[in-house]
This record gives C-alpha cells, structure tokens and sequence, in this order.
C-alpha cells in the first residue's frame, strides 16, 4: 500500500494542507511543533479511524487534535494505491456527524467502509497491530515504558493467529470468563433445581401436616359421631318409657273422654225428658187458651142480624118518612154490607169453632200424656233428684281427673317433644360431621395425590436439568478449549519464535554492524540479547540499544503479520537516540523494504546519510 496524497481540512493545528508522498521513503521534515505528529496521527487516524473515548482529555488522541473552534470541521482525504488501483478515503473525525467515504477512482465505484471494504484493503490488519508494529510515535520510545506484557501477547497472538489484534491473553480470558459464564448458569439452574426440590420439600412438609390435622380432626369427628350416636341410643332409651306412659294416659284419657260423654249423655237425656215435660205443659196451657177462646158463641153474627134487621125495616120506613126516600139506597148497601160481613163472621167463628174442638181433643190428648208422663215420671221423682246429683257429683270427678290426665299428658308431651327435639338435633349434627367427615376425606384424598405428585416431581429433580447439563458440557468446551488453545500456542510458539528470533536478529545485526547478533523472544521477559551465553533485557543496555532491539522486534513482527498488503512505515523521531554508525545501517535496511517509509524528523541526519548512501528519498518541509 502506498499512499498518494493527503488532504487535512482541519486536525490539530493543521488546516488546509495538501501534501503528496512518494512510494520509496519520504522525510517529513520540521522544527518542533511544526506538526510532524500531528501529520502522523492524522495518517493513522485516515487508516484505522478515530473514537473518542472516555479517558483523560490530556491522553485521549481525539481531544488533543480536535479544533476547539469549529469542531464540526474535523475531516479530512486520503488518496492511495493498492493493488494497482488508486482509492479516495475521506472521513469527518466529529463524533457528531461521523462519516467515511471510500471511492475506486478509476471506474468511480464507491465502497463501504462500514461492512468492511477497506479493512479488505489493509489486509485485514488491525489498528493495534499497525500501531505496535509498523507505527512507532515519539511516545513510544520514552524510556522506562512496560511493554513486557505488549511483546508477550504480540509474540503468543502471532503464534496463534498472526494478527496483532487478536491476543491470546484477552482470548483465554475471554473462555476463562465464558467458562465461569457457564459454570455460573450452571449452578444457578442447580440451585434453581435445588431452591425448586427444597420448595417441593416444604410444600410436603406442609402437606404432611395438613394430612396429620386432617386425620386428627376425622378421628376427632369419628369419636365426636360415637359419642352422638351413644347420646341418641341414651335419648331413644329414654323415649321408650316416656312414650309408654304418654300411651297409657292416652288410654286413660280416652276412658275417661268416653265416661264424661256417658254422663253427659245421660245429663242430656234428663235435660231432653225434662224440655220435654216443659213442652206438654206448655201445650196443655195452650189448648185451654184455645178452649176459653173460641169455645163461647160459635157461629153467632151480630151483624148478620143488624144487617137482615135493616132490610126488613127498609120499606117500612120509606113509606113512613118521606125524607128516608133519598136514603134508603144508602140504607140498604149499609145493609148488604152488614150482612156480608155478619156471614163472614161467622163462618169464620164456625171455624174457629171446628179449632176450639180440634184443641180441645188436643188438650185432652195433651193432659192424657201430661197425666202419663206425670204417673210414670211421678213414681221415680225422688229417684231421678238423686240420679242428677249423683250424675252432677260424677261429672265433676271426671272432670277432674280428665283435667289431671290431660295436664300428665301436656307434661309428657312436652318431655317427648323435647326429647325429640334433642334426638333431632343429634341426628342433624352427626349428620354434618357425617358429611364433613366425607369432606375431609376428600381433602384428604386430594392432599395425598398431590403429595405423591410432590415426591414424584422431588425424584425427578433430583438429577440435573438439561439446561444443567448443557451448561456442564459448555464448561467443560470451554476449559477443553482453552486448554487446547494454550497448548497449541505453547506447541506453535515454539516454531514462531525461531522464525521471528532469526529475523529480528538478522534486522538488529545489520543495524549494529553485527555488534548484537542474537535476540530472542522470552516468555516471561520478552526479549532478550544473548552475548557469551548470556541473556539480558534490552532494558539493560542504553536507551539506543534498547531502541534498536525493540525496533527489530516490530519490524519482524510487521513482517509477519503484513504479509498479504504491505503498510507504509510511520516512524515519528524513532531514530533520536541512534548514533550516526547505526542510524545510517537502519537507513540501508528500510531502503531494501518493499514498505513506503515516511520519516518525521526535526534533524537533517536523515536526509544526509540518505544522500550520503545514495538512497532516493522525497522530502517534504513543514
């Protein structure tokens, strides 16, 4: 990859540059803060992107070349080649209105950046792969830096993978955590399970005890029905002999019921015979009202004679007073009158004449009976006085002693009926503790299946759960994984690390005129300089020295992980601290380098053994 051209519309304190790099080694030369970095980091940050991020403003690289005064101006172009084809990059920095644009400039087709397309481009390699390898800043090279852990990783994530971005120590991590994931999942289904059998448990418990009171209430109601249904035989016990005198006043009271109807039958009798004595008598003195009414003048008239009288007299008087000629018709309709009614009198005096003879036969019949009843009645008068007294004397005993038999009855009957009552009343309870003994037994029943359905579900739980066991068996995938993964690493490191110690010793030969000819990967050091058997740190040696062995060290590591696209080599003030000697033999292994080189420098040293060596180089002032 070469790149072409860049365009800065604003980042840091460049805005509106234009500059143009040449495919062999370029030299960015300028004094201090005149933007060497800044031209630097925006290189990068065209490749690979820029976040901002949450760390301090003082070491987050998006805060410290963002323009304070117009940050929505953050963007800037790239134009570069690649496969023989030419490709415009353009990206707006502001976290806002965050944007990347990529363009084939030959046939116009635009790319995505998002899903990929220049990833593709770069070979897939990673900003952090870029940034430890092939992209050296002054930052870097400060002495005293930790880069132990950095050149670990590096030297096991090219064992495994080749790639700078992916680091075994984050990968077993990863599984480390992803094994505890699952072995967390797996104890919280276990303990589910458990929390579940132990739920299960206590509900049997409790379903145990409801049985226990169940049963103790049923037996306590069982007892309860034997003590009632004892009370009931007691009360029916009782009854029996209750009812045995309650029948025999019943029978006393009917004798005497049937005495007192005799009496009073009797009493009715001398009452009949006694109206009856008073009915004759009475007749009697009527048939001799009768007598004495109708029995003088029968058949007599008065007026039948005044009136014949006066019909006879009529014409004598006529014809003796001449004034009786205008009253004689009067006369004598008064005389026809008299006349009907003298005969209307007396027929109805022959009448009452026939009556008075008809009620004197009657009375006669009357008195004749009246005589015989007298006779009859008079013989036993005396009799019949003490008969009624007698009659009245037993009445009133039998009155009595049916007024006692029936208060003996009342008072039985109300025993009885209380006795009944009580009975009654016993049969109704022991008929609803009969009946909650059947609702309990229901329940009991029911408790008892669900107390068999409880164990059955306990047994079933007591072996794991299929999500238990899936969770054991990711586990176990996960610890046989990064247990294989280590092993592998630790198998292919082995053959990596020769290559890559063969390599950077070769690079750090030539830049120390084969004064270091030996440097070696340590796993638990890093790197290492070996000299007469022994091995030391690059730390040991000066700040030029352990440049130059940490230097070799990203070059073959670059090497190793940029082998489908080459990258332009950044170096930022990497050469500060080198002497003359071997800055120059560094200058002759970057110029044999397939990789653009851009060299940002505030010294001419570079650009003078460059000339010196008769190394082509473009140089661009800022």
């Amino acid at each position: 990859m070469i790149i072409r051209e860049a365009n800065i519309g604003k980042f840091g304190k460049l805005e509106n540059q234009k500059y143009q790099f040449s495919p062999r080694i370029n030299v960015i030369y300028g004094a201090n803060e005149s933007g060497k970095s800044t031209l630097m980091q925006f290189l990068k940050a065209m490749l690979f992107g820029l976040e901002k991020t949450r760390v301090r403003k003082t070491l987050d690289t998006y805060n410290r070349y963002e323009p304070w005064d117009t940050p929505a101006y953050f963007y800037g172009s790239m134009v570069f080649e690649t496969g023989q084809q030419q490709f415009l990059l353009e990206r707006n920095f502001y976290h806002k209105e965050k944007r990347a644009r990529l363009v084939n400039i030959r046939d116009g087709e635009e790319l995505s950046v998002e899903y990929g397309d220049l990833d593709m481009l770069l070979g897939n390699v990673s900003a952090a792969a870029y940034e430890n390898t092939c992209c050296i800043g002054q930052e870097q090279l400060l002495p005293g830096r930790e880069l132990g852990v950095l050149l670990e990783d590096e030297r096991s994530n090219l064992a495994q993978t080749g790639s700078g971005d992916f680091q075994l120590s984050k990968a077993l991590q990863e599984l480390e955590q992803k094994r505890k994931h699952a072995e967390k999942t797996r104890k919280e289904l276990e303990q589910q399970r458990l929390s579940r059998i132990h739920q299960l448990e206590v509900n049997q418990q409790v379903l145990e005890r409801d049985i226990a009171g169940l049963k103790a209430q049923q037996e306590k109601q069982s007892t309860q029905q034997g003590t009632m249904q004892e009370q009931v035989r007691g009360l029916q016990q009782q009854m029996e002999p209750v009812q045995a005198d309650y029948q025999t006043v019943c029978k006393r009271e009917q004798e005497l019921n049937s005495a007192v109807a005799q009496v009073q039958s009797e009493w009715e009798q001398a009452e009949r015979e006694q109206w009856k004595q008073e009915q004759l008598q009475r007749e009697q003195e009527e048939a001799e009202a009768l007598q004495q009414k109708f029995g003088k003048n029968a058949g007599f008239s008065p007026l039948l004679l005044i009136g014949v009288a006066g019909l006879i007299l009529a014409p004598v008087l006529r014809s003796a007073m001449d004034g009786f000629q205008k009253i004689a018709p009067f006369v004598n309709v008064v005389c026809i009158i008299l006349i009907l009614a003298g005969l209307a009198s007396a027929y109805c005096r022959n009448r009452a004449k026939k009556e008075a003879d008809a009620a004197q036969n009657h009375r006669q019949s009357v008195n004749d009976a009246a005589q015989d009843y007298r006779e009859q009645n008079g013989r036993s008068n005396g009799g019949m006085d003490l008969h009624s007294v007698e009659r009245e004397r037993r009445k009133s005993a039998l009155d009595q002693q049916l007024q006692r038999v029936r208060q003996q009855k009342s008072a039985l009957e109300e025993q009885l009926q209380k006795l009944k009552d009580q009975k009654k009343a016993l049969q109704l309870q022991a008929a609803r503790q009969e009946g909650s003994g059947d609702q309990l037994q229901s329940q009991i029943q029911e408790k008892e299946v669900e107390r068999e359905n409880l164990t059955e579900q306990v047994d079933e739980l007591q072996q794991e759960t299929l999500e238990e066991q899936n969770a054991r068996a990711d586990r176990e995938a996960l610890e046989l994984a990064a247990e294989t993964m280590f092993r592998l690493a630790a198998r292919m490191s082995k053959t990596l690390e020769h290559t890559l110690d063969k390599e950077m010793s070769e690079i750090l030969a030539q830049i120390t005129g084969d004064v270091h000819e030996q440097l070696q990967m340590n796993g638990a050091q890093g790197i290492v300089l070996t000299e007469q058997m022994q091995k030391r740190v690059p730390e040991a040696y000066s700040q030029g020295t352990m440049q130059q062995a940490y230097f070799a060290y990203r070059m073959a590591a670059g090497h190793m992980l940029m082998k489908e696209e080459p990258l332009p080599f950044l170096l930022d003030e990497t050469f500060a601290n080198y002497d003359e000697e071997r800055l120059r033999q560094t200058l002759r292994w970057l110029a044999e380098q397939e990789n653009q080189i851009l060299l940002f420098t505030c010294r001419e040293n570079e650009m003078r053994l460059l000339k010196e060596e008769g190394i082509p180089f473009a140089s661009i002032q800022l």
